[in-house]
């Protein structure tokens, strides 16, 4: 891949950047916030990212930001913020009450039956998805950009039902990376809605996507969360020395939660569920990132990492590097839940639940106001209000990061991931897991 990107001014080359965004329905207003002030900070300091990586809604995000990228930064802000601006329901989903209920239900009978040719039950019908795409996206210059290295690479991950490993779709104009990681597998194709749409297809909720192109990994394929929702290592392999990571919820560990007294519902079922594929999965990622930017990575104001050098080269892996981040997530765990939950109850509480009769279904089936209706409606309220009050809350946070970070950038563990003490023996052990899998893959 490309060394680095070339700056706006085209006087060098800058460190190659990464954006990386993680999957979470309808919370994806939040990461488009987030990047409409970090974007112009970028531009601002001659960097701009030329590495989108995405999974689920950050697929949708980083395969539209990447048709963006040959515009000033202020127009693929404005355009991007106005795709979800405009965005509703019936843009992702058909409708649950009325007719696409009966073709639903249906669809469940048939295939309870066994009936030939029928699709995969879901939960949901995301039929309109496939035509919103092509309209938010525009896959020409998405190719276009990347032919002109204006983009150095777009990569959105989906996981083969086939292989049940995570597949990296990648768009580039070299090879991608030929080396699996962890069971992930590179593929190079022209990106296309069927790609993303794969990306996106959440279990349960929605049904698998077939991909056709290319005629290598042709299968059907479900939610990249399921086995790799923050696509940071991809962003790594395909040349990038700073990422930035925009998170659902905060990026530090998660605490166990007091146990609740009442009967589980479906709700605090599918929101732990959801949770763990789709949000949790991130924090992960990038604590074990900074402990490797402490314990492994070379830099040359601190000397080399001879141990973590020997043993990388020894296994045919290139030495582990620094990496700069910036990072934007909500103050408290639960914000978008619980934000969620009160513009609910102000547009569709009582009688105003007559605007939309499928979210009248959606909150009886998932119960009264509770913390995990809050989370899943969160994900599946692809409303105007919700969406603006998401990007409000974004800016802010966003804006927060930079006034802590004046060179945008940051290394140390124990500013911004609540990383006091790593622990190195249990990060090295976990380093040599990983590379004992891949050796065995190979």
């Amino acid at each position: 891949m490309l060394a680095g990107s070339i700056n706006a001014n085209g006087s060098g080359v800058s460190p190659t950047v990464a954006v990386v965004l993680p999957g979470g329905g309808a919370r994806g207003a939040y990461e488009i916030g987030a990047l409409s002030v970090l974007l112009p900070a970028l531009a601002a300091r001659g960097e701009r990212v030329s590495v989108f990586c995405g999974t689920s809604v950050g697929a949708i995000n980083a395969t539209t930001l990447a048709s963006l990228a040959h515009l000033p930064v202020a127009e693929q802000v404005e355009q991007a913020l106005a795709r979800w601006r405009d965005m509703r329901k019936q843009d992702v989903i058909a409708r649950i009450v009325g007719g696409g209920g009966a073709r639903t239900l249906l669809r469940l009978l048939a295939h309870t039956l066994g009936v030939y040719r029928v699709s995969l039950a879901s939960l949901l019908d995301p039929t309109p998805l496939a035509a919103s795409l092509d309209g938010w996206t525009d896959w020409r210059m998405l190719s276009r950009n990347v032919e002109r290295g204006i983009v150095d690479s777009v990569c959105v991950v989906a996981t083969s039902l086939s292989s049940g490993g995570p597949v990296a779709f990648v768009a580039c104009r070299e090879g991608a990376p030929g080396h699996v990681d962890e069971g992930l597998r590179y593929v190079k194709t022209r990106l296309r809605g069927e790609h993303v749409r794969a990306s996106a297809a959440i279990p349960l909720l929605f049904p698998a996507v077939e991909v056709t192109t290319p005629r290598a990994a042709r299968g059907h394929y479900i939610d990249g969360g399921t086995r790799l929702n923050s696509p940071i290592k991809p962003a790594l392999h395909l040349g990038a020395e700073r990422v930035i990571v925009v998170g659902l919820e905060p990026f530090a560990a998660v605490t166990p939660r007091a146990s609740t007294t009442h009967e589980p519902r479906i709700a605090d079922v599918a929101a732990n569920v959801i949770n763990g594929l789709l949000v949790d999965q991130v924090g992960n990622d990038l604590r074990r990132l900074a402990a490797i930017n402490s314990f492994f990575a070379e830099d040359a104001t601190v000397g080399t990492s001879r141990a973590a050098r020997a043993y990388r080269l020894a296994r045919g892996h290139k030495p582990y590097r620094p990496i700069s981040y910036a990072l934007v997530a909500p103050r408290r765990r639960g914000d978008i839940g619980r934000l969620a939950d009160v513009i609910f109850e102000r547009r569709f509480g009582g009688l105003r639940a007559l605007r939309d009769p499928d979210y009248l279904l959606m909150s009886r089936v998932l119960g009264g106001r509770t913390r995990s209706r809050g989370e899943l409606l969160s994900f599946l309220m692809f409303d105007n209000e919700f969406t603006e009050a998401l990007i409000e809350m974004a800016q802010r946070d966003a804006a927060r990061w930079l006034r802590r970070h004046p060179g945008f950038w940051c290394r140390d563990a124990a500013h911004d991931l609540s990383v006091a003490h790593l622990d190195h023996g249990r990060v090295q052990e976990q380093e040599t897991l990983d590379e004992f899998r891949s050796l065995r893959r190979r």
